[in-house]
């Protein structure tokens, strides 16, 4: 091994950054919560492993069927009010914990910069997020095959397909946890934080489509924004009714979760924490 290259992962592994991410992702795996959010979010899959109804034969029918399903569950459960619910709690006790518990004076007193444990804690969080929403969709994606005949050919045909909903999942869910953390910074208290985001979130959901005068209000939704990126992948289904581009709606999210991180900074550095 290159010396030089020894040196840099050391560096890596030693950083503030990487403690704080790896020691909050092993509590978080380890959490009763963890358990809990994850037999929600299998709830769906498991059902589907009982009585999966197959649709069609071969490759293609297992596409289709694969790619209906999650049009199906993804808005309307993993990223509807359950899976949104699910985010909130776990990334709004991130921060709003530390605050909470006055722990976060012995963060900031140790060689750590504000934004490396915004970061750290959001990615720790956000790879969590992967855990509970990618298990139910690998269960679907590995027993798809079995229920259409396809084997390992189907596996690979498949592939790309669970992919690209994982992607998608992580993207949306990258933003509501950003969310989640600018409110728990300003809230202090994760029960309120919580609360604080699913209102914000419901009113930017529920009520906007609502309102008559606006043109395509359901665009304004979570789920409507999950099946219009969905769109650029899923052939095998129509999707035609639904307006928009997927290159926009992808930029945007992500421009919104770095605009909230930052905001999260900005909020930690100027609050004061006492002794």
């Amino acid at each position: 091994m290159n010396p030089r290259t020894g040196f840099k992962f050391d560096r890596l592994f030693l950083s503030p950054l990487w403690v704080i991410f790896s020691t909050e992702s092993i509590k978080l795996l380890r959490s009763r919560k963890f358990k809990v959010l994850l037999a929600i979010t299998l709830f769906p899959s498991v059902i589907y492993l009982l009585s999966p109804n197959p649709i069609g034969s071969g490759v293609e029918g297992m596409r289709k069927a694969f790619q209906a399903l999650m049009l199906d569950l993804l808005p309307n459960y993993w990223l509807g009010i359950i899976g949104q619910l699910i985010v909130i709690i776990l990334m709004s006790d991130l921060l709003a914990g530390e605050i909470d518990r006055g722990t976060i004076r012995l963060l900031i007193a140790k060689p750590l910069r504000l934004s490396e444990l915004v970061a750290a804690k959001f990615l720790a969080g956000l790879s969590t997020l992967v855990l509970l929403f990618g298990i139910p969709y690998v269960v679907i994606w590995l027993y798809n095959p079995v229920v259409y005949g396809t084997g390992v050919n189907g596996l690979g045909e498949g592939f790309g397909d669970f992919l690209y909903v994982l992607g998608v999942t992580v993207l949306l869910v990258a933003s509501i946890g950003a969310l989640s953390m600018l409110l728990s910074v300003v809230i202090s208290r994760p029960l309120y934080a919580s609360l604080a985001t699913f209102g914000l979130l419901f009113l930017l959901q529920f009520l906007i489509p609502q309102i008559p005068y606006i043109s395509n209000p359901e665009s304004y939704t979570l789920g409507y924004r999950a099946v219009l990126l969905l769109k650029s992948s899923f052939h095998e289904v129509d999707l035609s009714g639904f307006q928009g581009s997927s290159e926009y709606t992808a930029f945007f999210f992500i421009f919104l979760t770095v605009l909230l991180l930052v905001l999260t900074w900005v909020a930690l550095e100027r609050r004061e924490f006492p002794d």
